[in-house]
């Protein structure tokens, strides 16, 4: 495979997946904004950039409607729901000959379907286009793609962006406030709350509901279980490319990256890990950085 193609479809997965937590953050956090008349706005809404690496801003951006400008419609920011989807569009572009007919028409209507404005009064039929909208496209992927190395290197992107996201919303989380209403929203931000209340009877409690988040092995969205899926690809391309354990264990750096951060958190007491919670969480996002680069140098751009 080009090395351009695999960069491309890693890209595809990444930001297809921004665009789906995004609108997943913003639809659970907005609507607390805008419900919760009693609540500050200014610093609700400087939370929300925070969790996107967007702070500090000015006052005068601290509004519902200038954070739906610039993190839902602005096309030019590939953090923002809109922008997400315009640059999975242009990478699905030069990667047409890998991808099924079926995923590159569903990602073009999804792209050119999305508002150029929205309001606070309909911005959750927009979340909700989003969501369901990245949902059919990620459906195509799985139903109709080869499981060959196109289809690794996208599943890649999707699952290292997972784990960013989580992250950020962690590290942005309030852990002194451990109240039921802060822990669900956390759960709601990520897409973890029915299955939480299903693993737990109903039992709402912010210390298991960030192990649910960090270590739980069959919930798809947890953070060990994305590593552990982000090795499997890898091991299943180093094996394409030659590359395989030994005595000695493996080169490839992205293996030894995403193995000593399951290790870090897999192999130590939830207590450890919440002591620092934000630093280990700022620590996730660098391991997810790392890999991208890791990726880079191997597959995307291996003559530099």
């Amino acid at each position: 495979m080009l090395s351009r193609i695999a960069d491309a479809m890693f890209w595809i997965g990444r930001y297809v997946e921004r665009a789906d937590q995004t609108a997943r953050i913003l639809d659970v956090r907005l609507q607390s904004i805008t419900e919760d008349v009693t609540d500050d706005v200014a610093p609700a809404c400087a939370a929300v950039y925070d969790i996107f690496g967007m702070g500090p801003v000015p006052e005068t951006d601290l509004s519902v409607q200038t954070v739906l400008d610039r993190l839902v419609t602005d096309r030019g920011n590939p953090s923002s729901i809109a922008g997400g989807l315009q640059a999975a569009r242009e990478n699905a572009r030069g990667a047409r000959e890998v991808l099924t007919t079926e995923v590159w028409e569903s990602l073009n209507t999804t792209t050119l379907g999305m508002p150029h404005g929205v309001r606070s009064s309909r911005m959750h039929a927009v979340f909700q286009y989003a969501k369901d909208r990245c949902a059919v496209v990620n459906g195509l992927v799985d139903a109709s793609m080869t499981r060959d190395e196109a289809w690794l290197f996208l599943r890649l992107g999707q699952l290292i962006e997972r784990v960013d996201m989580s992250a950020r919303v962690l590290e942005a989380h309030d852990h002194e406030d451990t109240s039921d209403t802060t822990t669900v929203m956390l759960l709601r931000s990520c897409s973890a709350h029915e299955a939480y209340i299903r693993d737990y009877r109903g039992q709402v409690n912010a210390q298991r509901a960030i192990g649910f988040l960090l270590l739980d092995s069959i919930f798809p969205r947890s953070a060990a279980h994305c590593l552990l899926q982000i090795d499997e690809a890898l091991e299943t391309l180093g094996k394409l490319h030659g590359s395989t354990f030994d005595r000695m264990g493996t080169e490839d750096p992205a293996r030894r990256i995403v193995g000593r951060a399951l290790a870090s958190l897999r192999y130590r007491a939830l207590e450890d890990i919440r002591g620092d919670i934000e630093q280990e969480m700022e620590q996730l996002q660098k391991v997810t950085g790392a890999l991208t680069r890791a990726l880079g140098t191997t597959y995307f751009h291996p003559a530099a």
